[in-house]
């Protein structure tokens, strides 16, 4: 039980630092855990050759410093947004995911907060269009012994170009 509901507060934090950098473009302080920032992105009309990047910013509570990892992540079959489908999983290369010079993981101090740039490019070869589909950007803290590792989630929604004809 305690563990839904850690993840519960977590995903609620995301959603309000979402909407708290909308309307004040300030990114909020957390006393304790972490949350991000642009907790939802859509890119339309993608095609072959397309790149498009959107921010995301990672919050670190003021209780202590974190380490991070960011990845693609599947998103929940269960909880796709209606009329949208699974991006496939060999596409995924398609999202580039910067990643520090000091590691493998992002760390963040206390209080803290971290900006980061994914970028999705559809190479110029890629036939694939006419798709609605949904992928996860997903930040979790890693290194934590003995308890619960927690992660949280910006939805990215892909919606590719029809088929152009000849």
């Amino acid at each position: 039980m305690k563990k839904r509901i850690i993840i519960a507060v977590v995903a609620v934090v995301a959603t309000v630092a979402a909407t708290l950098i909308l309307t004040t473009g300030r990114v909020p302080v957390l006393a304790e855990g972490f949350g991000i920032m642009e907790s939802e992105v859509e890119f339309r009309n993608v095609y072959p050759g397309w790149s498009g990047s959107a921010p995301l910013t990672i919050i670190c509570g003021q209780d202590r410093d974190r380490l991070f990892w960011v990845s693609a992540q599947a998103a929940n079959e269960r909880k796709l947004r209606d009329g949208y489908e699974l991006f496939p999983v060999e596409h995924y290369s398609w999202i580039a995911i910067p990643r520090p010079q000091t590691g493998e993981w992002f760390e963040v101090e206390a209080g803290d907060h971290l900006r980061l740039t994914v970028t999705l490019t559809m190479p110029e070869w890629a036939d694939y269009h006419g798709k609605e589909t949904e992928v996860r950007i997903r930040v979790q803290e890693v290194n934590l012994e003995g308890l619960v590792q927690l992660a949280v989630e910006s939805r990215w929604y892909i919606i590719t170009a029809e088929e152009q004809s000849a």
